[in-house]
C-alpha cells in the first residue's frame, strides 16, 4: 500500500484524492504489482488533482530544511504537467519500472514509452526553470529523443542505433541541449522524496533556480 499511496501522491498531490485512490487500488489491484499500479493510474484518472501553492522566493534552505523545500518545488513544478507524463516521471524516475511495465501501466505501446518519457523529463525542467523547452531545430529531434531516452534508462537500443546517436549528438547543439536538460530533469525528480525524512546523501538537491548535476542517473 505505500507504493500505491506514493504513487498517487506523486499524480494527485499528497491529500485525500490520493489516498483514497490507493485503499481504491489496493482493493482492487490483484498480487502484481504492475497489477496494482495499473489499478492506481486507473483510480488517479477519476480523482481531482491538487493544484498545490507555488513555492517561495528561492533562497537558502534552513539546516534540516532541505528536503521539504525540494518537495514543495517538485510538486509544484509536476502539477503543471499532464497526467500521463506525471505518471510516467513516478513510474520510471521513483519506482523504477522498466518502459515495457510503464507502458503496461499508463495504457500506451510500449513504443511510446521513451517519447512520453522524454517530453515529461524536458517538460518538468522547463517549469523548474521557469523558461522554455530547448527550441526543435532538428529534423531528426523525434528519433533523437527517442534514443536518448532509451540508452539514458538502460533500455535495448541496437549498435547501429547506439552509434547514430552518438554522432548525432557530436553534431547538433539542439539535441545536445535536450540530453542535458532531460538527464537534470531526472536528478531533480529523483531528489524529491516525500515523508521519507531527509534527502539522501548521494541525492544531489535541486530547486526552481539551483543547478542539478548533469550526471547519467
Amino acid at each position: 500500500m505505500e507504493e500505491l499511496h506514493e504513487f498517487c501522491a506523486r499524480v494527485l498531490g499528497d491529500g485525500d484524492a490520493a489516498a483514497q485512490a490507493a485503499l481504491q487500488a489496493g482493493a482492487v489491484g490483484g498480487g502484481d504489482r504492475v497489477e496494482r499500479l495499473t489499478a492506481a493510474a486507473a483510480a488517479c484518472r477519476t480523482g481531482e488533482p491538487e493544484h498545490p501553492e507555488p513555492p517561495g522566493e528561492p533562497g537558502t534552505p534552513e539546516p534540516g530544511q532541505l528536503a521539504q523545500t525540494v518537495a514543495r518545488e517538485l510538486a509544484y513544478a509536476t502539477a503543471q504537467l499532464p497526467q500521463r507524463q506525471r505518471e510516467a516521471l513516478v513510474l520510471r524516475e521513483l519506482l523504477r519500472l522498466s518502459h515495457d511495465q510503464m507502458a503496461s501501466v499508463i495504457g500506451i505501446q510500449p513504443v511510446a514509452a521513451a517519447p512520453l518519457l522524454a517530453r515529461a523529463r524536458l517538460a518538468l525542467r522547463a517549469q523548474l526553470r521557469g523558461a522554455g523547452e530547448p527550441v526543435a531545430e532538428c529534423p531528426e529531434r523525434d528519433r533523437s529523443l527517442a534514443s536518448i531516452t532509451r540508452r539514458q534508462d538502460a533500455e535495448s537500443l541496437s549498435e547501429a542505433e547506439d552509434s547514430w546517436l552518438l554522432e548525432h549528438l557530436g553534431n547538433c547543439a539542439a539535441c545536445t541541449a535536450a540530453h542535458a536538460a532531460m538527464l537534470e530533469a531526472s536528478v531533480c525528480y529523483r531528489a524529491w522524496q516525500v515523508d521519507l525524512g531527509a534527502v539522501e546523501s548521494e541525492r544531489p538537491g535541486c530547486g526552481g533556480q539551483t543547478d542539478c548535476a548533469l550526471a547519467d542517473p
